[in-house]
C-alpha cells in the first residue's frame, strides 16, 4: 500500500524553515512515523544521507547545503538537524549516529513546537558554540565576524580578515617534512601575532647606514684555530643570561649591553659580574631611537661611550609595549643618582666603553676575535621562518617561493645578537655543516634554551657582513678598574688567561728593527742586494735630523 507522503506534490521550500514545517505536515498526516529519532515508514527509510559523497554523508557544524531532495522539499544530514528533529533524513539517525531501528510497531507522535525563525537560522557555529550575527572571534592572528549571506540561499558564516600570522601550521610542516638541517615548532609566546607585528615587535634594529658600512674592519693575526668552540664553557659565569625583550623591538638595547657586559666581565676576570641595564639605554638613549619601534647600533654605542650605563641591578628591565620604552628616570649627569629599583650608586661608576671597531667579514677573523676577547655583535637578516626556529643549524628555506604563494607571506627586517662560538655537525649522509652558536634575545623557551646556531661561512642571513667588537673601561671604582689595567696589560706582553707567556713577536734586538721597508732602488733585483731606510738609533742625531727635517741613514742589506 502506498504512503500518503507518495501522493503529495509540495513543491520546493523557499528556505530551511518552510522545510521544518512541510516535514512537520508529513509527519501529522503519516500513519508510518514515530516520535523523536522515530521510525520511518519503509517506503521513507531511504537511503537518503547514505546516498551523499563519502565524507560529505553526515556533516558536522551547521551546513544547509548538506541536504537531500525527499518528497518536492529537502532534508538535512548535518550534525544542526539532530538538535531539533524536525528536517533530518528519515535514515540521518540511523547512518550518522549509529541508532538502530526499533522493532516496537509505528505510532505517531505529536511534535514540539518549531523554534522562530532567530534561534533557528541566525547562528554561526565554532567547535559546537553558536554565535549570533554579529559576533567576533579569533583564529590565531585572524578575525572572524559571523555574517549572513542571503542569496543564494541565506546562510550564515565566518567571514575572516586575511592576516598573515607570525607562525603558520602550514609553513611548520612543510620544513620539519623538507630535507633542512633544522626544525621548526610552535611557540605561544608568537601565537596571535601576524607577520607585520613579528617584524616591527620581534626584531627592533634598523637598518645600518651606508656611512657606518664603510667603517674600516681592523684586521687580526691568524693562527691555528680549533674545529669548535663555544664561549660558555669557556668563560663559565661571565656572560650575560638570555633575556626576553617581549613584544618590544628592542634587539639594538639587549645585543648591544650584552656585548659590553661580556667583554667586561671577561677583561675584568668576572669581578664585574652585572651585566648592563638594557632598560637604562632603552629608555634614555632617544636621540633618533625609537625605543620599542627600533633603533641604531652606532647611536647606542655612542651613548654607552659618552654617557655610560649603570648595571641591571640598579635599573631592572621591564619589557615595554609598542610606542611605550617608558621613561627615562636616571639624568645624563655622573652626579650621585637615586636607582629606580631602591640600590644605592654613584654616577661615576657607571660603565662605558671604547668606540666600537669592526671585524673583517672573513670567517677565520671572526673566529679569532671571539677566542681572543670575547662574543661579538652580529647583524642578522631575519626572514618569515627564522621566528619559529627550534633546533639544528638555521639556514633560510624559501618555502614561500617554492609553493607559490603570495608576495603578503614575505617579510624580512634586521635583528642583531651576539656570536659566542662557532662548531661543526656531521649529517647521517656524512657531510660537514659548519655554524655559529648565537644568542638571542627572545627567552629561553625559544630555539635551543634561547640560542641558535647558523651556518657558517657562507654569510648565511648576512650573519658575517658586519660584525663588532669593543673594549669596555671603568671610572671611579678602584676595585675593578685595577684588575683590567692588569689584564690589559698582560694581553699586551702577549700573555694568555692562565698566566703563560705566548709570545706574538720574536723579540727584537734592536727597536729600529720594526721599521717597515721604505722603498728598494729598481737595479737591486738584479743584483739580489735589498737596501732599507732607518731611522737613527742614537736619540742626540735623532734630534738634530728631527730640525733638518727627518732624514734616514741607508743600510746595505743581506742579499736574500
Amino acid at each position: 500500500m502506498a504512503s500518503v507522503h507518495t501522493k503529495l506534490n509540495l513543491g520546493p521550500c523557499i528556505h530551511r524553515l518552510s522545510c521544518v514545517v512541510v516535514i512537520a505536515v508529513l509527519l501529522s498526516t503519516s500513519t508510518r512515523t514515530s516520535a523523536f529519532f522515530g521510525v520511518w515508514g519503509p517506503d521513507l527509510e531511504g537511503p537518503w544521507c547514505a546516498n551523499r559523497p563519502p565524507g560529505q554523508d553526515c556533516c558536522t557544524g551547521r551546513d544547509d547545503l548538506c541536504a537531500v531532495p525527499i518528497l518536492g522539499t529537502e532534508c538535512y544530514c548535518d550534525v544542526f538537524c539532530n538538535k531539533t528533529a524536525y528536517d533530518c533524513c528519515p535514515d540521518y539517525s540511523s547512518h550518522c549516529l549509529g541508532f538502530r531501528r526499533p522493532v516496537t510497531t509505528p505510532r505517531p507522535t505529536t511534535l514540539p513546537p518549531p523554534r522562530t525563525t532567530r534561534e533557528y537560522l541566525r547562528r554561526c557555529y565554532n567547535d559546537g558554540r553558536a554565535y549570533e550575527v554579529g559576533d567576533v572571534i579569533t583564529d590565531n592572528c585572524k578575525k572572524c565576524t559571523c555574517e549572513e549571506y542571503p542569496v543564494p540561499t541565506r546562510r550564515y558564516e565566518w567571514r575572516c580578515t586575511d592576516d598573515v600570522c607570525l607562525v603558520r601550521p602550514e609553513l611548520i610542516e612543510a620544513i620539519n617534512d623538507g630535507p633542512y638541517t633544522w626544525k621548526a615548532s610552535n611557540y605561544s609566546q608568537l601565537w596571535g601575532l601576524t607577520l607585520d607585528q613579528g617584524a616591527r615587535y620581534r626584531l627592533g634594529t634598523f637598518k645600518l647606514p651606508e656611512n657606518v658600512l664603510k667603517m674600516t674592519a681592523l684586521r687580526v693575526l691568524q693562527e691555528p684555530l680549533p674545529e669548535s668552540f663555544d664561549g660558555r664553557d669557556r668563560w663559565r659565569g661571565k656572560l650575560s643570561p638570555i633575556t626576553d625583550q617581549g613584544n618590544c623591538g628592542s634587539s639594538w638595547a639587549h645585543s648591544t649591553t650584552a656585548v659590553a657586559s661580556d667583554r667586561l666581565n671577561i677583561e675584568t676576570d668576572a669581578i664585574n659580574t652585572n651585566r648592563l641595564s638594557v632598560q637604562h639605554l632603552l629608555s634614555c638613549n632617544t636621540n633618533g631611537q625609537l625605543g620599542c619601534n627600533g633603533g641604531h647600533l652606532d647611536r647606542a654605542w655612542w651613548y654607552i661611550r659618552k654617557r655610560g650605563l649603570v648595571n641591571e641591578d640598579c635599573y631592572p628591565f621591564v619589557p615595554g609595549q609598542p610606542n611605550e620604552p617608558g621613561v627615562c628616570l636616571l639624568s645624563n649627569s655622573n652626579k650621585s643618582v637615586e636607582c629606580p629599583s631602591g640600590v644605592k650608586t654613584k654616577g661615576e661608576k657607571r660603565l662605558r666603553s671604547t668606540p666600537p671597531y669592526r671585524i673583517q667579514p672573513l670567517e677565520r677573523e671572526i673566529m679569532k676575535e671571539i677566542i681572543d676577547n670575547g662574543p661579538v655583535q652580529a647583524t642578522i637578516h631575519v626572514r618569515e621562518d627564522f621566528f619559529v626556529y627550534k633546533r639544528g643549524v638555521y639556514r633560510y628555506t624559501d618555502i614561500v617561493r617554492k609553493r607559490n604563494e603570495p608576495e603578503e607571506y614575505l617579510k624580512s627586517g634586521f635583528h642583531s645578537v651576539r656570536i659566542i662560538g662557532w662548531g661543526v655537525e656531521r649529517t647521517a649522509q656524512g657531510d660537514i655543516v659548519k655554524y655559529w652558536i648565537c644568542a638571542n634575545s627572545w627567552g629561553r623557551d625559544w630555539g635551543e634554551d634561547g640560542y641558535f646556531r647558523i651556518l657558517r661561512g657562507s654569510d648565511e642571513s648576512s650573519i658575517e657582513s658586519f660584525v663588532i667588537g669593543v673594549w669596555g673601561w671603568i671610572e671611579g671604582d678602584v676595585d675593578q678598574k685595577g684588575p683590567l689595567a692588569q689584564r690589559r696589560k698582560r694581553k699586551l706582553n702577549g700573555e694568555s688567561e692562565t698566566g703563560s707567556v705566548e709570545k706574538l713577536r720574536r723579540k727584537r734586538k734592536r727597536r729600529h728593527n720594526l721599521n717597515k721597508i721604505d722603498s728598494f732602488k729598481d737595479d737591486d733585483f738584479t743584483t739580489g742586494r735589498k737596501y732599507r731606510y732607518f731611522k737613527p738609533k742614537n736619540r742626540k742625531k735623532k734630534a738634530k735630523l728631527s730640525k733638518k727635517g727627518k732624514k734616514y741613514r741607508l743600510f746595505k742589506a743581506k742579499s736574500s
